[in-house]
């Protein structure tokens, strides 16, 4: 990947790292990186980061980017948008975002990386993750980068999460904030809990719909834990349809009934500021939850 910057009469004056620091917007490590291997040039020629900018002087910023550990796999992709920096994704329930130790293949990851290299790109960077039975929207970065980019604007103030929720039981009152550390008991074992010592975290709900002893929720993260979600609705005592790791003897009875086998989150809603543009993002998807269908929400 290649930067480029014409230095302006506001810029000039300033050390060439200043200027990629804030301007090009490198990290350190990046900056280091680039230096080591000779990437960063002025006017054509290599240049110490110590180096004087004057008005009209040709930034290069040559950022090698390392491939993949993981292969390539062809795969059906559902791209929501995409851009030099990007790709917003719809990643369906069942399929885990990225490779693990114990699984190097059949990801989504595999697949968006297997379509960037037919595209000539030499990175696949994945934003953010959903747990492999949360659907949704998902970005990837084309960069390092990048990544680090949409990384920061997903987590600044303007930036909102929005998923639906389809739970055992009827949130009262009908909207409000779960704020309830959560914490990690056993370092073994992925079950999460409410508790001291934990980490902050806090989720906004409203109830969409009631259907007998079943409710649709809207929720808004507020911080991003592990399970914050399925966690902070089982210790309200609504825990999720289909959410094995956090039933209710009552809901795991009623998830089989319904036959949801899966637990019944999804991310509906992703927006943020571009990184590069300013210009408001809105992602929007929805749940294709075929047994829940009773819910005129999803109708």
């Amino acid at each position: 990947m290649t930067l480029r910057f014409t230095v302006s009469a506001d810029t000039a004056g300033r050390q060439l790292q200043s200027v990629c620091r804030r301007e090009l917007r490198l990290s350190a490590t990046q900056l280091r990186k680039v230096k080591a291997k000779q990437g960063l040039l002025v006017n054509g020629s290599p240049a110490f980061v110590s180096y004087l900018l004057s008005a009209g002087d040709q930034i290069t910023v040559l950022l090698k980017e390392d491939a993949p550990d993981y292969p390539p796999e062809p795969g059906e992709l559902h791209i929501l948008y995409e851009d030099s920096l990007m790709l917003a994704l719809e990643k369906p329930q069942g399929i885990i975002v990225h490779p693990t130790h114990s699984r190097n293949t059949g990801t989504l990851a595999n697949f968006v990386w297997s379509y960037l290299l037919a595209q000539g790109e030499e990175g696949c960077h994945a934003v953010n993750r959903l747990d492999r039975d949360t659907g949704g929207i998902v970005l990837f970065a084309k960069s390092a980068w990048a990544c680090r980019l949409l990384g920061e604007a997903l987590s600044a103030p303007e930036a909102e999460k929005t998923y639906l929720a389809a739970v055992y039981g009827v949130p009262s009152p009908p909207e409000g904030r779960i704020d309830l550390p959560i914490r990690r008991p056993d370092p073994r074992d992925l079950r999460r809990e409410v508790g001291e010592p934990g980490e902050s975290a806090c989720t906004e709900y409203s109830l969409v719909e009631t259907a007998g002893d079943c409710s649709l929720v809207r929720l808004r993260l507020l911080t991003g834990r592990t399970h914050q979600i399925r966690v902070h609705m089982h210790a309200m005592g609504w825990p999720l349809l289909g959410d094995r790791l956090y039933a209710s003897p009552e809901s795991s009875a009623r998830s089989g009934e319904l036959e949801q086998s899966a637990q019944a989150l999804h991310c509906i809603g992703l927006s943020f500021l571009h990184p590069l543009t300013g210009e408001v993002l809105r992602f929007q998807s929805r749940p294709d939850w075929t047994k829940l269908k009773f819910f005129s929400f999803l109708s």
